[in-house]
């Protein structure tokens, strides 16, 4: 059982997992309406997203550092301040260059969230990738509400996208000031002499358990942000359904994610993380395929839950997959979320600049790539477990 102090800082981690799913999903949410009044092309929509994702790709190489130089709790709330002042700078001026670096500062905060939060977690639960999953279930709570405000926001035109932001803003600061309340530094135990070199050293970058979880979190990650981004734009512009529809399904996905996450929860104590990331990786490859082709309404729906359900547990199993390394290594996450930042900067973009020469769904047919490669590192990792046990 978790003390009061531990029980909290939990609580605060798991609100916050929660306003970034709400901040996060309402970027691509209303990326169709800011596409409009910003008077930006398909590319320039793609390096927006890609550039959230450099922020949180760089961020990955500074966060363990920071935190052993001005303590946890510093390097947490410092960085996390940067998504509401992000959110804040859409607002204000439609320049690309502008644009660019409020999606930057988003995915810095994006990025040392991710980092600080699964390496508390990890280390509260064990490796246990229940709790894992169970914190990425909050983020899918975020998502599905996310859709939904924007809805209610733009009933009365598409310039209520603002007021969305605005809340999704003011939601990051109210989770920014309960955090000050945390005792998250008293509770990381200080380093003894005895374990004091695995939080510098590099030895993870010998272990072959690393590299296999990196090029999934690497995939994986190449296909959730550019789904996070591009799922709405995709509904409406490929003619499937209108824009408020499409605000609904978009909720689906999440909902189907939320559902996932808190099934993965539910049986993390009954299969191993290697099994069950080969299983949503085939899903995730099937079901994406069906996505790019299908020009059924029921068929992109059964594609959007099926994708939901598939992608739900990845990133908290993944984590699990590698929790030991994570745990000998704590520099090693930080290196993790840079890793797999690389796909979520890289896809995006490629998303956008195959859209502008064609369409947006031969845009999405290059994710399909990263679900092969997404299948053949799970097949890869399968076999380095059967072999171990």
């Amino acid at each position: 059982m978790l003390g009061r102090r531990k029980a909290y800082v939990v609580a605060e981690l798991f609100f916050v997992y929660l306003v970034l799913g709400i901040g996060l999903i309402m970027l691509g949410s209303v990326l169709p309406m800011l596409k409009a009044e910003y008077q930006l092309d398909y590319k320039t929509g793609g390096m927006l997203l890609s550039v959230q994702s450099v922020g949180y790709l760089a961020i990955g190489l500074l966060t363990g550092v920071l935190s052993l130089k001005i303590g946890l709790k510093r390097a947490y709330l410092i960085l996390y301040t940067l998504f509401s002042i992000g959110l804040v700078m859409l607002l204000v001026n439609g320049a690309p260059m502008w644009l660019m670096a409020a999606m930057l500062l988003i995915g810095l905060a994006k990025g040392a969230i991710t980092d600080y939060n699964n390496r508390v977690v990890n280390e509260y639960s064990g490796g246990n990738a229940s709790p894992l999953n169970l914190l990425h279930a909050f983020f899918a709570i975020g998502a599905c509400l996310a859709p939904f405000i924007v809805l209610f926001c733009t009933r009365n035109g598409n310039g209520g996208w603002r007021t969305a932001v605005i809340f999704a803003s003011a939601l990051g600061v109210v989770s920014l000031i309960s955090g000050f309340f945390m005792h998250l530094q008293e509770d990381s135990a200080a380093p003894t002499e005895q374990h004091a070199a695995p939080s510098t050293e590099f030895g993870f970058l010998r272990e072959r358990l690393f590299w296999q979880t990196a090029v999934i979190g690497f995939c994986y990650q190449a296909v959730e942000a550019s789904m996070m981004g591009w799922l709405t734009s995709f509904y409406v512009d490929t003619g499937v359904m209108g824009t408020g529809s499409a605000q609904v399904i978009t909720s689906m996905l999440w909902v189907s994610l939320l559902i996932g996450r808190f099934s993965c929860s539910a049986i993390a104590a009954r299969f191993r993380p290697f099994q069950m990331i080969l299983v949503m990786c085939l899903g995730m490859a099937g079901f994406l395929t069906l996505l790019v082709c299908s020009h059924s309404l029921i068929m992109v729906l059964l594609a959007t839950v099926g994708l939901g359900l598939c992608m739900s547990g990845m990133y908290g199993t993944s984590v699990a997959n590698a929790g030991d390394t994570f745990a000998r290594y704590p520099i090693s996450m930080g290196l993790f979320v840079t890793m797999t930042g690389v796909g979520a900067a890289i896809a995006p973009t490629a998303v956008g600049v195959l859209a502008d020469r064609f369409d947006l769904r031969t845009g999405f047919g290059v994710l399909l790539i990263a679900a092969i490669l997404l299948v053949a590192a799970a097949i890869v990792n399968a076999r380095y477990f059967r072999k171990k046990a």
